[in-house]
Formats: structure tokens, sequence, C-alpha cells
């Protein structure tokens, strides 16, 4: 299945969109921040993905397929990705992953804020009703 093939374009198009993320970042507010920031921030994304332990994580994987699926499920899953069609899933995997996490960032982007907003709110909320409340005594 080439799997450490395609972790690593995985990860290869997960920096690229993080990539993306930092460049927003700096259009968005270039005043504040030094003007060699991107090349900084992709010196280090660049040095954290090269220190992606993925031997370690594939070590941490084995477990959890093993506890999942049995051998027979395992040789039907390799018959497939020896088949014409399995092979082209896993070259088209990446592609699909990272125009997948492309047209989902803005809906992710629109909801994390919404989702910052609400947990605001209710921290503000608590803090409201807790006022002039005395603090409990601890031990």
């Amino acid at each position: 299945m080439h799997v450490r093939d395609l972790t690593r374009q995985i990860i290869d198009s997960m920096s690229t969109q993080m990539r993306q993320l930092v460049h927003e970042q700096y259009v968005a507010d270039p005043s504040h921040l030094p003007p060699d920031f991107e090349e900084r921030m992709g010196r280090m994304l660049n040095d954290l993905y090269k220190e992606i332990p993925f031997d370690q994580m594939f070590d941490l994987m084995v477990p959890v397929y093993q506890k999942h699926l049995t051998k027979g499920d395992i040789d039907s899953i390799v018959a497939f990705y020896s088949t014409p069609v399995g092979q082209k899933l896993i070259r088209e995997l990446p592609a699909m992953t990272q125009e997948s996490m492309q047209a989902m960032m803005p809906f992710m982007q629109k909801y994390m804020t919404k989702m910052q907003e609400r947990v605001r709110q209710e921290i503000a909320e608590m803090v409201k009703q807790h006022a002039g409340k005395p603090a409990p005594e601890h031990p």
C-alpha cells in the first residue's frame, strides 16, 4: 500500500495548507510581523516536518489495526490495493486529501470562529453569574 510514501505525501499536503495559513496571516497584518516572517516560518515548518517520527507512528498504528482487522481482512485489503484501481487510489489519495482540505478550510475557519465566540460568551456568562459569590474554600 506504500503507507510510508502515502503518509509523507499527506504530510506534505498538510504542510502546503499550513504554509497557506501562514501566508494569509502575514497578508492579514504585515505591519505587526517582520518582513522575513514567511521565510522564517517556512524554515520552522520544514524542521518540524523533518522531525516527525514516522517509524514510531507506524509502530503505534499496528496494534490498532490488529485490534480492528483480521488477517483475512488485511489479505483482502492487500488484494484490493494490488489491483489497478487500488494503485490508482494510492496515487490519487494525496491530491484528493489536499483538495479536500482546501475545500474544507474556509468552512472550518468559519466554524472555529463561531466556536471560539460561543466559548467566549459562555465564559462571560459564567463569570457574570459567579460575580459576587464567595470563593470556594480549598483544603
